[in-house]
């Protein structure tokens, strides 16, 4: 079959070629030569790094499945990465080394987010040893293991390096990724429904529980009861329970005290904002990880870059993406000028966020939480995008920003690169408004300023 296969993507290629510019198909196409899996009529073509495999999705993969369709109408293509180190276990072990996509799914996890993928700083060391610690040995050094900070840090990626370290290594073990928010949801949904027998069957054969932005359970009560007996249950049999916050267990509000002094039981782990040096260290790996050649992005870039993101690393990997997307689509080389064109205005929005007349992380932050909540990133929401999502979620950042710290329409529109103040005062009318009107828009607003450690009641 994947004989086969393989031959029908070497004539799409061959139309690709001849359709394509040669610079486009000889650093996209050329080298792409091996199928990883053909599963669920699903194509999964090897790609050699993300920047490659979101230019190829957003540019060229339709193109790609019109193709597939004249030889197979059933199957599509899509995507995988195989990482330098799957490459060198590879070679090693003189077998391919595959993701079991079955067995991945029901976990929650997802396999890039491992611990060769994680930089190591002084931010996040301790956290970082822990973590490989207790992925080894599980239970037996701390449970339960509480990872908090601030918004973009490392929470996710470091818990589910310690999930998918534990399905590689340990046999047998079921492993389990919840989002708060989903696990809000989805026992709001069993309740209403009358199927909580399915709900709770989710958690009653857990061996590893990871429980990520355990915030959201703030004033939700009948959640933090069921929460709270999930908790008793696996810990009284011993199963890891991983749990992240945005906050201290300690100064997470609205849940009752048994439950947080029980987040205390095991070992806190703080992450904390990376210095400039680790900065550099985490654009260095991103860039190994995207580009076949890396030297292309010289060290003032580099530099440059560390420089202006320094809140947290999701927005210096935005920015780094935003830079090869920008000298990709223009066709310009990766030089020091065109990531300042690049990043012009993201760096106008951080100046507008330091002159404002309210603490710059306290800016930064409601974005970075909206944007999270909505799974945006904080360029989207900088963005001119009209995307209905992305606009939503700008109305309430401006919404939030106006109402909690009473900024002028013409400071969050500067901050949103010069968004005219009537545009910024009618999008805070329509979340208003909404909120009296719209159960959903009221949900949303309610989660993100729980999450921004706000009263919603407040504004």
């Amino acid at each position: 079959m994947n004989e086969n296969i393989l031959q029908i993507w070497d004539e799409i290629k061959t139309q690709l070629k001849s359709e394509v510019n040669p610079d486009v198909y000889e650093n996209y196409f050329a080298r792409m030569n091996e199928i990883y899996k053909v599963s669920n009529n699903s194509v999964y073509l090897v790609v050699e790094n993300a920047f490659y495999k979101k230019r190829i999705n957003d540019g060229y993969l339709d193109k790609m499945n019109y193709y597939l369709s004249q030889f197979s109408p059933e199957n599509r293509y899509k995507f995988i990465l195989i990482t330098k180190q799957d490459k060198e276990n590879d070679i090693k072990q003189n077998q391919p080394k595959h993701y079991d996509f079955e067995k991945q799914t029901p976990s929650g996890l997802n396999p890039n987010l491992t611990f060769s993928t994680f930089v190591v700083g002084d931010s996040n060391r301790l956290a970082h040893r822990v973590a490989m610690l207790v992925a080894e040995q599980l239970s037996e050094i701390a449970n339960p293991v509480y990872i908090f900070g601030d918004v973009g840090l490392g929470k996710t990626h470091l818990m589910q390096a310690i999930g998918n370290s534990i399905l590689e290594y340990k046999d047998n073990k079921n492993v389990v990724y919840v989002r708060t928010q989903d696990f809000v949801e989805d026992f709001v949904n069993s309740s209403r429904d009358n199927e909580f027998t399915k709900f709770s069957k989710k958690f009653k054969n857990v061996d590893v529980l990871l429980m990520d932005d355990i915030q959201f359970l703030e004033s939700k009560q009948m959640c933090q009861l069921e929460f709270f007996k999930i908790f008793e249950r696996l810990y009284v049999e011993k199963k890891l329970i991983v749990i992240t916050s945005d906050k201290k267990a300690s100064n997470l509000q609205n849940i009752m005290q048994r439950l947080t002094s029980r987040f205390e039981w095991g070992m806190s782990l703080d992450i904390n904002k990376p210095s400039k040096a680790h900065r550099i260290e985490i654009l260095k790996s991103k860039i190994n990880q995207e580009l076949a050649d890396p030297s292309i992005v010289s060290e003032d870039v580099i530099n440059y870059i560390a420089d202006v993101c320094t809140s947290n690393i999701r927005e210096l990997e935005g920015a780094l993406t935003r830079v090869l997307f920008y000298c990709d689509a223009f066709e310009t080389g990766i030089t020091l000028e065109s990531a300042k064109d690049a990043l012009k205005n993201v760096v106008s929005s951080m100046s507008a966020i330091e002159d404002a007349v309210v603490p710059s992380q306290d800016i930064r932050k409601i974005l970075s939480v909206v944007a999270a909540y909505f799974k945006l990133s904080v360029d989207n929401l900088l963005s001119s995008s009209k995307k209905k999502e992305i606009v939503l979620a700008r109305q309430i950042c401006w919404y939030i920003m106006r109402g909690t710290y009473n900024l002028t329409w013409q400071r969050i529109g500067d901050i949103f690169n010069g968004k005219d103040h009537s545009t910024v005062s009618y999008g805070y009318q329509i979340i208003e408004n909404g909120i009296k009107n719209d159960e959903s828009i009221k949900k949303n607003v309610e989660n993100i300023l729980r999450k921004l450690g706000k009263d919603p009641n407040a504004i």
